[in-house]
């Protein structure tokens, strides 16, 4: 396969899993948290919300009433913003242009679709029927796209590639997720948290072996079953990566194999007691860095810039 297919492949994966997530996580905050933050603690609330996708603006300088609005316009419409939801669309979309021969006809109508309805939106548009609307409707196409490429491709590397993206932002982003809020400050934090990684339900079945906090830390973080899990994420993108390497699951032919497999024995071995010890904070900002090397390996490896003799 071509590097440049490769890397179109990724990113608009990793594009389309952005901008669910995304639209998850504003749902949830703007319309299910912000009626139990008063104006004034918006502020705060939303910093930590920006600071899950990485994402920067100066909410200090908006009237406290305009904070939620000014960030939910940020995290959705703004095309300076290249992590807002526009802007993942587009560059999902441009990225399926570019590789629409390795697609099928109902991923490309799908990812069409949902750029079409995201480029005929506007804030004033979704104010009709209020942002959930717009957002759940993102967030169900993003989630659609990923069934419908299951079930139309190929399972070969093009489906390879494709996982690798879809899993390992998914798993990212909700090592930010655990990075961003504290699940052991309130049992609202909790909720909010289980929320936006679409864990609610799942969750309610596990067994009481240990406080909340413990409880909802060790499911988003360590479960092996639960799809949006970290481990479970990274799992995916592990055999992904070993089938298109054609290496042995449990041994190694490059970098970015090597690194994925000291991150998940970590986590594979990790007890929640350790990481309680540790710091959720101090322990996620290891993964996560780990992460940011593991990504930058895979673009080494696969997606090499080629110096161009002048």
């Amino acid at each position: 396969m071509l590097s440049r297919v490769a890397e179109s492949l990724w990113w608009m994966s990793r594009n389309l899993e952005r901008a669910e997530t995304l639209a998850r996580i504003l749902d949830v905050n703007y319309t299910r948290t912000m009626d139990r933050y008063g104006s004034e603690h918006a502020l705060p609330h939303w910093n930590a919300v920006l600071g899950i996708v990485g994402m920067q603006t100066q909410l200090e300088l908006i009237a406290p009433s305009e904070v939620a609005s000014t960030a939910l316009h940020y995290c959705t419409f703004s095309s300076e913003n290249r992590t807002s939801i526009v802007s993942c669309v587009r560059i999902a979309r441009q990225n399926a242009l570019y590789v629409r021969g390795e697609l099928s006809s109902e991923v490309w109508e799908a990812i069409n679709g949902l750029y079409l309805s995201v480029e005929s939106s506007s804030p004033r548009s979704i104010a009709r029927d209020g942002p959930s609307s717009f957002l759940r409707h993102v967030r169900d196409i993003a989630q659609a796209v990923g069934g419908i490429i299951d079930a139309t491709i190929s399972h070969d590397e093009v489906w390879d590639f494709l996982q690798m993206g879809r899993f390992f932002e998914r798993a990212y982003l909700t090592n930010r997720m655990l990075r961003g809020i504290d699940p052991s400050a309130s049992s609202i934090e909790s909720q909010t948290l289980l929320q936006m990684c679409c864990a609610s339900e799942p969750f309610a079945k596990v067994p009481h072996a240990m406080s909340e906090t413990d409880r909802v830390v060790a499911f988003l973080l360590l479960d092996p079953a639960f799809p949006r899990s970290v481990r479970f994420a990274l799992r995916e993108v592990d055999a992904s990566l070993h089938r298109i390497s054609q290496t042995a699951g449990g041994t190694y032919s490059n970098e970015a194999e090597r690194m994925l497999g000291r991150l998940l024995a970590i986590l594979d071995f990790a007890q929640i007691g350790e990481i309680t010890n540790e710091g959720l904070g101090p322990f996620t900002g290891r993964a996560g860095d780990r992460l940011d090397a593991f990504s930058i390996a895979v673009e080494r490896i696969y997606f090499p810039r080629i110096p161009v003799a002048s």
